[in-house]
């Protein structure tokens, strides 16, 4: 980290701007650009994002790149859930924020025109909306939304061919800098094709050397890597596909290849990618017959050394619970299990690990389950904090 950003250095800055008037009008009370910045710094996100609409000055100050580097409210806000889920007929995306103790979700934004194919994990309260051929970052806290142009031409003979065509959401945390990696296996060329966005610039740029592989719609991001499974090749062996895990330097923009154990879970459908303190961990969703689940931990991941470890649930989970799934970690390092899909009451598990303890909290204000309109009912939760960063 170097030295406090300072609005001297702030590309749009004025130094004689008048933000406070008295009631006498020709007297002016002039405040430092510099001591603004420093108040501004400590504020908590939604008094920001009021402020965005008070003044140009102020805007701008808020809006700019170093000052999302240098926010630090206080008091410092708890780290909560998002929770996001479609609208009618999957017309829209919502997404809900709420605390870990559970209590009323509130509503952050709904942004049309459809939901998304997939939704990252929460990278710094900035999430990514995947649709193949294009994807949209959004940032809850500040409601806002950007859609990135499109991989290529919706008309173009490649677009026809979309199904392993994955966006995924990274961060640089030595740069500072937010990436989607576009991975696209395209059957027209029977070739995988890798792709960067970076937050900011304009456009999409090629990358060369990846891994012909088929990619999984799924990824972490974790200490500066993406990484995601992809199969190795749509033939099985002996009837099972294998994949592997694809880890990408979000800085350097260069790709490895990880193998997978055999017994650990290689399909999306039955498992997920978590961080367990600061690791990569694939959890299986299935029960084990003494009702466990699995959990391969990537304990050296350069001499790619995985630790299998279980995470031991009441009796009556496998009755009682058999639609909740560990979908990530919360800010206790707390195993996150929560449903696929909406049901009422809303609750969430938390499983810790190290002492072998179950929690759980209820979610209230979400939708409710839809019998007439299934379509709506899916759900997504992750962890979550609020962040300034603008988009615009």
């Amino acid at each position: 980290m170097g030295s406090k950003p300072s609005i001297s250095n702030m590309q749009h800055r004025s130094t004689n701007h008048t933000i406070l008037r008295n009631s006498n009008p020709t007297p002016t009370t002039k405040i430092s650009p510099d001591l603004i910045f420093d108040i501004f710094s400590r504020l908590p996100v939604k008094s920001l994002v009021r402020f965005r609409c008070l003044d140009k000055l102020c805007s701008t100050f808020i809006a700019d790149q170093s000052f999302a580097a240098a926010h630090q409210p206080h008091p410092r806000p708890k780290p909560g859930l998002l929770i996001s889920c479609p609208t009618q007929l999957q017309s829209a995306q919502t997404f809900f924020s709420a605390d870990l103790n559970g209590g009323p979700a509130t509503h952050c934004l709904t942004l049309p025109p459809r939901y998304s194919r997939y939704t990252t994990q929460s990278i710094n309260g900035i999430v990514c909306m995947d649709f193949g051929l294009c994807a949209t970052i959004c940032n809850p806290s500040t409601k806002q939304a950007i859609t990135l142009p499109l991989v290529c031409s919706k008309t173009a003979t490649a677009a026809s061919s979309t199904y392993f065509c994955v966006n995924s959401l990274g961060f640089d945390p030595v740069s500072k800098h937010y990436k989607v990696l576009n991975s696209w296996r395209n059957y027209q060329t029977n070739k995988t094709e890798y792709r960067v966005f970076t937050l900011g610039t304009q456009s999409w740029r090629l990358l060369h050397d990846g891994p012909p592989y088929y990619p999984q719609r799924e990824s972490i991001c974790l200490n500066g890597f993406i990484y995601f499974r992809s199969w190795v090749n749509l033939a099985s062996m002996e009837g099972r596909k294998i994949a592997a895990m694809v880890a990408f330097d979000v800085q350097n923009e260069t790709f490895r290849v990880i193998k997978i154990p055999i017994r650990a879970p290689h399909y999306v459908n039955t498992s997920c990618l978590i961080q367990l303190a600061g690791r990569l961990a694939i959890v299986d969703f299935q029960l084990d017959l003494k009702n466990q689940l699995s959990l391969w931990v990537l304990e050296d991941s350069w001499n790619v050394v995985w630790v299998r470890h279980h995470i031991a649930l009441p009796s009556s989970w496998r009755k009682m619970n058999k639609d909740y799934f560990a979908v990530g970690t919360i800010a206790t390092g707390e195993i996150l299990l929560a449903p696929r899909c909406l049901v009422n009451p809303f609750y969430m598990f938390y499983y810790d690990l190290e002492r072998s303890n179950l929690r759980w909290v209820q979610i209230c204000g979400l939708p409710g389950f839809d019998s007439l309109d299934l379509s709506r009912n899916a759900v997504a939760v992750t962890g979550y904090e609020e962040n300034i960063l603008s988009l615009a």
